[in-house]
């Protein structure tokens, strides 16, 4: 719980330092739009650009491997069924 608490604040003072150093005006020109804004917001925008395409770049993974999990805990169900009836076969009274 303090570690956490700890580890908020410390990035926290990083990003208000980072800020703060970096807040100078500065003009993007991209193709045909321009774009004027401080140098912090312009770095973290690109930060949180390139962590968004990354995100959505390894979601069909993600989903592969969890249809995988689905399919061989399904498996992994009937063969346990299989077995349970194979050690304890029904009794016939």
């Amino acid at each position: 719980m303090y570690s956490a608490l700890l580890s908020l604040l410390l990035l926290l003072f990083f990003a208000v330092a980072f800020s703060i150093q970096n807040s100078e005006p500065i003009i993007l020109n991209f193709f045909a739009w321009t774009f004027h804004g401080s140098r912090a917001v312009m770095l973290l925008s690109a930060l949180g650009l390139g962590v968004s395409l990354t995100l959505l770049a390894s979601l069909p993974s993600y989903i592969k491997k969890s249809r995988l999990i689905a399919k061989q805990q399904k498996t992994i169900a009937a063969l346990e069924r299989s077995v349970a009836e194979l050690t304890n076969p029904p009794s016939n009274t």
